[in-house]
């Protein structure tokens, strides 16, 4: 998704004629998945974007929130990218519903701001993911206060894995790098989500790296979540996804209270390969990085274990 030069700027002249009551009203009750980076949360997203009533902004919201330049880190310190509700005051919360709704597109991809006013449909749901919503929960429902969310989990070791092969990538060719200016950060990036505490990973080895980063996403969803009255999120297991995609969407969309319709999920063992995918997936694929992930499972089994009981 190419970002305009100035993103806020045409967002505020393509909804001049709308409130932000009104903007808030068509935005009203997104769906928010929420994940560990390297879940399968770009596959889950891709496959229920071909559904109505769904609309997205075509991708991932990382143009959105580079809009925000103040959005960037929890603080000037860049201590975490946790946003908190005081990062969402009102001129924020307001630009950035401008800015999901003047980016929102159908499966056709079809601005909805380009179709009449007569034409646009009556009832949409607008659906949102990027890995850094882990960490922004209490921001996203100060923006959107009647959101819902989807919580995709998935096996420690299959997410570190995968982490620990993006993360080389990312190293290498600047993919997936979220920070190149972090204070006394030995590599030449950061990758992925920035949660607070990142400085304890300095001079540790990737695998290390990865493991944090899925606990401390994991545990950020669990904490922003539960104070939510239940209708409001339901949870997923990525390998229930991977094995009946198609009953797992409907059970998710079910307890979200969305009607799903059109595109039927495929079959259980056919489901393409998401856009961010590296290398093709495979349940014991994780195996290549057994000794360093075996090391960390204390950790990641206590966490997981909070995961299931919640």
């Amino acid at each position: 998704m190419q970002q305009p030069p100035d993103l806020i700027s045409a967002a505020r002249r393509a909804t001049s004629g709308l409130s932000a009551g009104d903007v808030l009203n068509m935005l009203a009750s997104p769906v928010i998945i929420l994940s560990a980076p390297r879940s399968g949360s770009t596959l889950l997203f891709e496959q229920l974007a071909q559904h109505d009533p769904f609309w997205t902004i075509g991708g991932e919201s990382h143009a959105v929130f580079r809009a925000f330049p103040h959005l960037k880190a929890e603080n000037a310190e860049l201590d975490s990218m946790t946003l908190t509700a005081a990062h969402a005051d009102d001129a924020t919360s307001d630009a950035m519903r401008r800015c999901f709704l003047y980016l929102l597109r159908s499966q056709q991809g079809v601005p909805y701001l380009a179709l009449p006013p007569a034409h646009r449909p009556p009832a949409f749901c607008f659906l949102e993911k990027t890995p850094r919503n882990a960490l922004n929960i209490a921001f996203l429902l100060k923006v959107f206060p009647r959101a819902r969310f989807l919580y995709l989990h998935r096996d420690p070791r299959q997410t570190v894995s995968s982490l620990i092969e993006a993360w080389t990538v990312g190293l290498q060719t600047g993919r997936f790098v979220t920070f190149r200016d972090l204070p006394g950060w030995p590599l030449p990036a950061w990758c992925f989500v920035l949660p607070r505490g990142w400085q304890n990973m300095a001079g540790k080895p990737l695998a290390e790296i990865a493991a944090f980063q899925w606990a401390a996403s994991n545990l950020a969803i669990m904490e922003g979540l539960k104070g939510l009255d239940r209708s409001r999120f339901t949870t997923l297991a990525y390998d229930q996804f991977i094995r009946d995609p198609k009953g797992a969407l409907a059970s998710a969309t079910e307890a979200l209270g969305v009607q799903v319709h059109g595109t039927q999920a495929p079959a259980a063992g056919a489901l393409p390969l998401s856009r961010t995918t590296l290398s093709q997936p495979h349940a014991e694929k994780w195996r290549r990085h057994e000794a360093e992930i075996m090391a960390l499972m204390p950790m990641l089994s206590s966490v997981m274990e909070q995961i299931e009981a919640f």
